[in-house]
């Protein structure tokens, strides 16, 4: 197998020129308890009994566990690349190409290799190739001894390791016609002994060793017509059978068969076997697209393609599949394949995994009749299948205080297909959303998010949008892979909604103002409103609809106005003046309800205007302020008691005859509470800037042209941009929190603007 070529592990693939010998610079691991004999000279040992398989998780997360190994068994390192695989242990080096280790199956014993040391792996044996500058060593880490060393100098100023088998190490120097000449150096007491291999071409480059089955060596080579590969003789450096193979990308060899992979770049794999005895050869077409990782198991090949959990759909070369060349019998061997090498004694190591035993180092070996079957040797702790290892949805979310959040679920892969689903569980209103998280992120590979923007589906049209109530809600995310790998996982959670600024015009509860309309029949309904965002394209559109009927029999009264919250309800209350001149106060229940009416007081007929809702004093009331027919001006201070609502009387100013519209509409302009804005006759609009004690600075004009709407209407934060706006029928004008140009130019309410139109009203509020 082409052992140049690293795959890393969930990230994109990457694919490295053939002839590039990969390099591994590894770092010095913690010194600890000896874990062979006598260790080499330089190398520190220590356990795998430390080794950390918890999920690490930004200091927002709630940590999952994602799994781990027994204290003493055999861990494979996290994202780290196979090396080989022997008898007692395996080599790894870590993504970086730093960090190589020799752990030991047996008890999980890690031997860490100096930084400064380029480290290899020796086909079919426990047997390293170690290099310190032109330096090499040949170490058994099974007795922990050192076979011998050797002077790359001795072969040639240009001399490079070519890969081992077993205790035999191929060193390659350019022989003076073009090509590379090969060498076989094998322990002779203690000290090196070189043969040179013979029957390669003249203008051969670039060899390295693929495999080894018996006394026979894979060799892959490369000449002016292409690639190649050769057995080589162990005991007599011959190479006793070669052939062209174009495009070769992967190579193993058993004692029945040699195969190997051609691939184009783009283009699809095709399997080739040699039966070594008769000479036959079959090929089989596969339809991968990626690289193929290709292993022998007796007269079984395995193939499969290379970094399938990345996958963005499923596909039958996804997992590593064995195929028994005699009858053309596929078994699955693993649901995933990132990289394989030729294992001892006819097996295979395979770094994968399964949905049941998660991913880590997997041996290929011949079970009952010679069928293949996968062991796990060491474990990762790595999920194949899709699991959640954290996230950061807050316990606690104040709508009040965030138009939007980023709720974030930390993801072992983000290849998926996600479903959000968010539900109070008092009300029961539900928000469902599909997240494509590829789809979505270009950078972020570890996150699936979904930007909330504090909503929910309204109750039997769940592709409307409603402001979501305070109170307990369940999360839950269901991601169905995309590749096919493994099942859906599904994982819930739970957080609380408050809203510590409560809406003014919020009759129902759930954050978003509210719309009061009394149609000719006497009936009071009530209008959801909702600022809502095509996250796709940016636009955004202020909607109103869902009318609900919420009483009957108000056609008893003159005048209805909204007041905020003035009997403590936590959610806006509104008052009602009825022919005689008796005020009422209807408290909102959080729902689409009022609680029945309590008596304010009467004598309120002098007025003819009355507007209420906003804190004119500063004392985080609602409070009311009045007209009378004289055009003075007189406030009513909010108490927060529904009993008694207001405080007495206290008159602001004369002259307010001239307006035929008075507003209450919260801090519009910036200023120390609560304005007013009052409409003229002349249609022309200004704006009462409030001191903060009850009184107003002078006016502003604000422009001209308003006398074509009807009713006016404080309406809120419509926009959730922590500012108030103001609303007439059709129509919305933003808060800019500015004295000078208190209001943004008009904006068309929804496209999705329901309004019924089998009724007639008389009043809005």
């Amino acid at each position: 197998m082409d052992h140049r070529t690293r795959t890393p592990v969930l990230r994109p693939r990457r694919r490295l020129g053939a002839a590039v010998l990969v390099a591994l610079a590894v770092t010095a691991g913690a010194a600890g308890t000896p874990a062979v004999a006598a260790p080499p000279a330089g190398v520190t040992t220590g356990t795998t009994g430390a080794t950390s398989t918890t999920s690490t998780t930004s200091t927002t997360d709630t940590a999952v566990t994602a799994g781990s190994s027994a204290t003493g068994a055999a861990v494979y390192p996290r994202e780290a690349g196979l090396w080989s695989l022997g008898r007692t242990g395996f080599l790894t080096w870590s993504a970086e190409g730093s960090d190589a280790r020799w752990t030991r199956l047996s008890d999980g014993a890690v031997t860490a290799f100096p930084a400064g040391h380029t480290v290899f792996g020796s086909r079919d044996s426990d047997v390293v190739i170690d290099t310190v500058g032109r330096t090499v060593t040949l170490r058994d880490m099974a007795a922990g001894t050192k076979l011998f060393d050797l002077d790359l100098a001795q072969s040639g100023s240009d001399s490079q390791v070519a890969g081992a088998v077993r205790s035999a190490l191929f060193v390659s120097a350019a022989n003076g016609l073009g090509g590379k000449s090969l060498r076989v150096y094998t322990p002779a007491d203690g000290l090196p002994s070189s043969r040179s291999v013979t029957g390669l071409p003249t203008d051969a480059t670039d060899p390295w060793v693929m495999g080894a089955a018996g006394d026979s060596a894979l060799i892959r080579y490369r000449t002016r017509s292409g690639d190649h590969w050769a057995l080589v003789d162990l005991k007599t450096g011959a190479v006793t059978a070669h052939r062209a193979a174009p495009n070769l990308q992967d190579a193993s060899v058993s004692a029945t068969y040699v195969a190997w992979t051609e691939q184009t770049v783009g283009g699809a794999a095709t399997v080739v076997a040699l039966n070594r005895s008769t000479g036959t050869v079959q090929r089989i077409p596969l339809a991968a697209q990626n690289r193929v990782s290709l292993g022998l198991v007796g007269n079984w090949v395995t193939y499969g393609e290379t970094d399938g959990l990345r996958a963005y759909e499923p596909g039958p070369l996804l997992a590593l599949t064995a195929r028994d060349l005699s009858t053309g019998t596929t078994r699955k061997l693993l649901d995933h394949v990132v990289s394989d090498v030729d294992g001892p004694d006819g097996t295979n190591a395979v770094r994968g995994g399964t949905a049941a035993q998660g991913q880590g180092l997997y041996r290929i070996a011949p079970g009952t009749g010679g069928v293949p079957v996968a062991t796990l040797l060491a474990p990762s702790g790595e999920p194949t299948k899709v699991d959640l290892l954290g996230h950061s949805v807050p316990s606690t979310i104040d709508l009040s205080r965030n138009r939007s959040l980023d709720l974030k679920w930390r993801l072992s892969r983000i290849n998926v297909e996600m479903t959000v689903t968010l539900r109070n569980t008092r009300t029961g209103d539900t928000l469902v959303e599909h997240v494509y998280p590829l789809a979505e992120q270009a950078t972020d590979f570890t996150y699936a998010h979904y930007v909330w923007q504090g909503d929910v589906g309204w109750p039997g049209e769940p592709g409307r949008s409603t402001g979501a109530p305070a109170g307990d809600y369940t999360w839950r995310i269901d991601a169905r892979p995309l590749n096919g790998i493994g099942p859906t996982m599904t994982k819930t959670g739970s957080f609380t909604v408050v809203r510590s600024k409560p809406q003014p015009h919020d009759f129902d509860g759930d954050g978003s103002p509210d719309l009061l309309m009394r149609d000719t029949a006497g009936r009071l309904l009530l209008a959801d409103t909702f600022r809502a965002t095509d996250w796709g394209s940016g636009y955004e559109w202020f909607q109103e609809h869902h009318f609900k009927v919420v009483g009957q029999g108000y056609g008893i009264y003159d005048k209805i106005e909204a007041t905020g919250d003035l009997g403590g309800s936590g959610v806006g209350d509104f008052v009602a003046r009825d022919r005689a001149g008796v005020l009422w106060l209807y408290k909102g229940r959080g729902g689409h309800s009022f609680s029945a009416r309590i008596r304010i007081g009467g004598g309120w007929g002098t007025y003819t205007r009355l507007t209420g809702g906003s804190d004119l004093t500063g004392d985080g009331r609602a409070d009311l302020v009045a007209a009378d027919k004289a055009g003075v001006l007189w406030l009513y201070r909010g108490t927060g008691r529904d009993t008694a609502p207001f405080a007495a009387r206290v008159r602001i100013g004369g002259g307010w005859g001239v307006y035929d519209q008075l507003t209450a509409v919260g801090n519009l302009a910036g200023g120390a509470a609560g304005d007013l804005v009052a409409r003229d006759r002349a249609g022309v609009l200004w704006l009462y800037l409030g001191n903060g004690n009850g009184t107003f600075a002078p006016r502003t004009r604000i422009g001209g042209g308003w006398g074509g709407y009807g009713r006016l209407v404080g309406i809120g934060d419509a926009d959730r941009d922590g500012r108030p706006d103001l609303y007439t029928e059709g129509s919305l004008y933003r808060g800019t929190g500015d004295y000078r140009s208190p209001l943004r130019p008009r904006e068309e309410t929804s496209p999705y603007h329901f309004w019924p139109t089998a009724v007639t009203y008389d009043h809005f509020a």
